[in-house]
């Protein structure tokens, strides 16, 4: 733990990150076990980071948690939210503005030409 510490304040001293703290490998998992699996389209890659990074991360949060804080509307990345809480917030914005006969557009879904 001395070493660690150490090492984490010479860090943060420095503003460097040693480069194999950046290094990641990336393992494809399937996302559906019962669909095609020779289709690229039924994987998504998991990145798994050092373990030291992992550490000092973990550390970075419990000393910072109260600085680092992010828009309400930011569902990703966060404890008690997920994606599906966003996915639930645009459906619910669609029915509210279909509902009163409004035209609803999702840049985001829209064709490119």
């Amino acid at each position: 733990m001395v070493h660690l510490s150490l090492l984490f304040n010479v860090m943060l001293q420095h503003s460097f990150v040693p480069s194999d703290f950046c290094n990641g490998i990336i393992t494809p998992l399937p996302k559906d076990k019962h669909g095609d699996a020779t289709s690229l389209d039924m994987y998504r890659g998991i990145t798994s980071a050092p373990a030291l990074s992992k550490v000092i991360e973990s550390v970075l949060l419990c000393i910072y948690k109260d600085f680092l804080v992010s828009d309400q509307l930011q569902f990703g990345f966060k404890k008690k939210s997920s994606c599906m809480h966003a996915l639930f917030t645009v459906n619910e914005s669609v029915k509210y503005y279909t509902k009163r006969g409004s035209k609803v557009y999702c840049g985001f879904f829209a064709e490119r030409n």
